[in-house]
């Protein structure tokens, strides 16, 4: 086994975007005075925005409120990240530094949407060292659908079995598990679960863990 390309999930991998996301769920509940369970904000970790109303109207139990508190999260996220910025994750440029050093190259999974990935790179002035971009908004399917790691991988030109996947969140490390990759969970919002420990090859506390990480697996 050897890493020969690095795939990066980006909303809690590479930007703090879910508490500013957890935060607009609470604000829906003063709003619109809907309860918003957990459990729900657990499942939608990772999902693209493909279907999504969906998802929405099932679990408020009307399209219209569904459609009303989509379009009223996506203002407020939008709005509080131009005026707010965002952090980066702790990790985020020693890492891209090694995998830049090493030769490593880097695509980005996200299940954001275009506009939305180049916003937060825009308002936080970080570099983008990724050769493959991967967004929701070109997928027909969503995480847990390993669609999105196949086709960075492919992007890149590398057997998504020599692929290391960095995810948080339990849709993503699904997906890059099914797809084959060697899949690495930095837990942000939610602890891992039996179950996904059993599908990750590894549970890192930080993005700098993964630095070793991938210098012990390269060098046996």
């Amino acid at each position: 086994m050897k890493i020969n390309a690095v795939i990066f999930d980006m909303d809690g991998v590479i930007f703090d975007t879910e508490k500013l996301a957890q935060e607009s769920w609470r604000l829906v509940e003063k709003e619109f005075g809907v309860p918003v369970g957990q459990d729900f904000m657990t499942m939608l970790l990772g999902m693209s925005h493909t279907g999504i109303l969906d998802v929405y109207a099932k679990y408020f139990g009307d399209y219209e409120l569904g459609s009303r508190i989509y379009n009223w999260r996506k203002v407020f996220m939008n709005d509080s990240i131009e005026q707010n910025g965002i952090p980066v994750k702790s990790g985020v440029l020693e890492l891209f530094a090694y995998l830049k050093e090493a030769g490593l190259p880097m695509a980005l999974a996200t299940s954001s949407y275009r506009p939305n990935y180049e916003r937060l790179f825009r308002v936080t002035g970080l570099e983008n060292p990724f050769r493959v971009v991967v967004t929701g908004d070109t997928l027909a399917h969503s995480k847990p659908d390993p669609e999105i790691f196949l086709r960075a991988a492919e992007g890149l030109g590398v057997a998504i079995h020599e692929c290391l996947v960095i995810e948080d969140s339990y849709n993503g490390v699904n997906a890059g598990s099914a797809a084959g990759a060697i899949t690495v969970m930095v837990p942000d919002m939610v602890p891992p679960t039996p179950e996904v420990r059993a599908k990750a090859y590894a549970i890192c506390t930080s993005l700098l863990d993964v630095i070793p990480l991938i210098k012990e697996i390269n060098h046996n």
